[in-house]
């Protein structure tokens, strides 16, 4: 296995920093793994080696003025998570498939990663995903948490980000602090029921419901910021009828020791979660699936 640092060169200018991994023999596939919203690339780090280890050439990247992207376009105050699916994650999705062949293209999206790819320019190429702790986040989805999660996109956002950076290493929410206006732009879908599927956005939404690959969706039930619900409401918006449902329930996760929101992605999971989506990966790729 061997691993390479990319800079990739947006259409806008931005710059992101990438690194791919590359196995000894022909890979059988490739996979972008597409961050959470304030978690750097290395986070995922593990995981891509481990896949490398049985075969595929995986790629992750930092989004713009997250981890080592250092945002030179456009400000703090102007980017948004718009930037981010229509360039940072479209270069990113096009460097992994330019030399791929006909050999399958998968996604691996956490959180914010799981709910862009229909929003992804050249998210045809993809022939299957796997979205973890992925979700429409809805305040009433959160159960007894529903009013915290109302204040959050109502109060606490909004306030929050009128500066450069917004606090979410300090509150919680990831690794890394984010620039603000990507927390403006997710506050504003945050506080629609449908979120980014609401028509006003002016997003392309008939992606979705148009996307023919399958795509399973994964949620815990420890999950406190994609509760069950909210992932479910995700995994009915892609409507090819392809959309698979995985809930590991408390039971499960009290046999494991937790996942949450992110430990899904960590060595701790080695031998519960990551065989289950390796086996997912083989899976589709031994159905054939063909674009």
């Amino acid at each position: 296995m061997s691993l390479h640092s990319l800079a990739l060169a947006c259409p806008d200018g931005q710059r992101i920093q990438a690194s791919l991994f590359v196995p000894e023999a022909a890979p059988r596939g490739h996979i972008l793994i597409a961050p959470a919203l304030a978690v750097t690339q290395t986070f995922y780090h593990p995981l891509a080696r481990y896949l490398c280890q049985h075969g595929y050439r995986v790629l992750t990247l930092d989004y713009r003025g997250v981890g080592a992207s250092e945002l030179t376009v456009p400000s703090p105050a102007d980017v948004s998570l718009v930037h981010w699916a229509e360039q940072d994650l479209a270069v990113a999705l096009a460097a992994l498939t330019e030399t791929a062949g006909d050999a399958p293209v998968y996604w691996i999206g956490h959180s914010f990663g799981g709910q862009a790819l229909a929003l992804v320019p050249g998210h045809e190429r993809v022939d299957g995903a796997l979205t973890v702790a992925s979700s429409v986040p809805y305040w009433r989805h959160y159960g007894k948490r529903a009013l915290p999660m109302w204040a959050f996109w109502h109060l606490l956002a909004p306030a929050l980000s009128l500066g450069e950076r917004f606090p979410a290493r300090r509150l919680g929410l990831g690794r890394r602090d984010l620039p603000s206006g990507i927390v403006r732009q997710w506050a504003r879908w945050g506080r629609r029921r449908d979120y980014l599927f609401c028509a006003s956005h002016g997003l392309p939404l008939d992606a979705y419901r148009q996307f023919d690959r399958p795509v399973r969706h994964y949620g815990f039930a420890d999950d406190h910021y994609a509760p069950p619900a909210a992932v479910e409401d995700l995994a009915s918006r892609y409507g090819s009828g392809q959309s698979e449902l995985r809930l590991v329930s408390a039971d499960t996760l009290k046999a494991w020791g937790g996942v949450g929101h992110f430990s899904g992605f960590t060595e701790r999971h080695r031998d519960t979660l990551w065989p289950q989506w390796l086996d997912y990966l083989q899976s589709l790729q031994a159905a054939g699936n063909p674009r």
